[in-house]
This record gives C-alpha cells, structure tokens and sequence, in this order.
C-alpha cells in the first residue's frame, strides 16, 4: 500500500509539472517580436525577400499610372510594394 501511494504521488506531481511546461511553452508565442517593428518605408521587395523569405501569398495589379503594385502576406503582416519598394505594411 505504501508503494502504491508513492507511486500516486510521483504520476500527480508529473502531470501538474507537464501542465505547468505547456502553459509556459503557451505564453512564448505571444512575446515573438513583430516582423512589422523592423521594416522601413523605401525598404526594397528583395532585401525583405532575403530577410523574412518567400511570403504565403502574393497579389500583384497596375495602378492607373502604370506602376506595378504587389502586396504579399506574411503570417504576421500584409506588405505593400510599389514598383519593388516597400509602400506600406500593416500587421495581423
């Protein structure tokens, strides 16, 4: 009997210390930085290609002006290009 209840104790004392472990690992995915923080208007489409990767999406148009105008989204931000240079962003 004794050892039936030392065993009881260890598996609770595992479970609550593998809850605690997940719901630290939960709260590191809010303090990620934002992508949005280090970019600069002017910045252009290859060196952020280069910095951040491909994006999840693209979607490119001409304004009536004739430039070429891309956005593309990021997991965390939608960026805008006009003529291969950042416009504007903003985040998720």
């Amino acid at each position: 009997m004794r050892m039936s209840g030392l065993l009881a104790i260890g598996f609770l004392a595992a479970i609550s210390l593998g809850c605690t472990t997940s719901y630290m690992a939960d709260d590191q995915k809010f303090t990620e930085p934002n992508m949005t923080a280090e970019l600069d208007v002017g910045e252009s489409a290859e060196a952020i290609l280069l910095k951040y990767g491909k994006p999840i999406y693209k979607k490119g148009r001409l304004d009536s002006e004739g430039r070429k105008i891309e956005y593309w989204f990021y997991p965390s931000a939608v960026l805008s290009f006009k003529d291969g240079s950042l416009d504007s962003f903003k985040p998720k």
